[in-house]
């Protein structure tokens, strides 16, 4: 695969209360992207700043497909895409340095972000919990994670979830975004930064309308089984670094090849 021919996208989801920041994000990824997919839920019209830019792709669906608007988008099998959210400033080198960490990780097996969550064991208290990646915050390491936040994901177009697989889980899709890439064995990462490096927009008038106050706050039902079945399905070695997962794949790989026996 040429990474110089494929096309580099963003896909973002969106609904008319976020018009107020929506620009903003636009603004930070447009100059970075060969197209901008938006997902306008609820709108009654495509909004005239959206217009005139052949790099804008905006559509109005007939229902509100929630988060899972940003996989209404079929992409080629070589494309970047990059599954964005409408509160996030992203900085200028954003989709050159999540590229870079392709040069790491094959995108053929890998998912890259900045966001997520590993389902860790601690010795010293024997326990386990959640270690969360805030992309605002930083981080040091390329780690392994259960859970890829789809605000800052990225991954093969072939790799991309489509509409059909996500929808049943719309407003908790992450969830359903993270079962599938563990279904299909591949990993999940979170990449090193700085603290704000990517800013959240997130502007305290607009926190009410956010899913994880009007959706991950009530935990619905279908949302709690989807969390169970992500737990049963998850790979190991999470919220381990890069190094470490690495070194110790290898090192499980003999013992791997000699229980699988003789082939011919």
């Amino acid at each position: 695969m040429q990474r110089e021919a494929a096309m580099i996208r963003a896909h973002l989801a969106t609904f008319p209360i976020r018009s107020g920041i929506l620009m903003q994000t636009v603004q930070t990824i447009l100059p970075q992207v060969d197209r901008l997919c938006l997902c306008l839920n609820q709108y009654d019209a495509i909004p005239a700043e959206l217009k005139g830019d052949a790099k804008i792709e905006a559509m109005i669906p007939e229902r509100d497909l929630k988060d899972a608007g940003k996989f209404a988008f079929p992409p080629a099998p070589d494309d970047f895409v990059f599954t964005i959210d409408d509160d996030i400033l992203y900085p200028p080198d954003y989709v050159a340095r999540t590229l870079a960490g392709f040069d790491l990780l094959d995108p053929d097996d890998n998912v890259l972000g900045f966001q997520g969550n590993a389902w860790v064991y601690k010795k010293q208290t024997d326990e386990s919990l959640w270690r969360n990646f805030l992309f605002h915050k930083p981080a040091q390491h390329i780690t392994k994670v259960d859970i890829l936040g789809t605000g800052t994901a990225c991954m093969l177009g072939r790799n991309l979830p489509v509409l059909d697989e996500v929808i049943s889980a719309a407003g908790f899709v992450d969830l359903r975004h993270a079962r599938l890439h563990a279904r299909a064995a591949r990993s999940m990462w979170i990449l090193p930064r700085e603290k704000d490096e990517i800013a959240s927009n997130m502007q305290h008038a607009y926190w009410r309308t956010s899913l994880f106050n009007s959706v991950h706050r009530a935990r619905p039902p279908e949302m709690q089984r989807e969390h169970r079945l992500m737990m049963q399905e998850r790979t190991p070695l999470s919220g381990l670094k890069l190094e470490q997962v690495l070194k110790r794949r290898a090192k499980a790989a003999p013992a791997e090849a000699g229980q699988a026996g003789p082939t011919a």
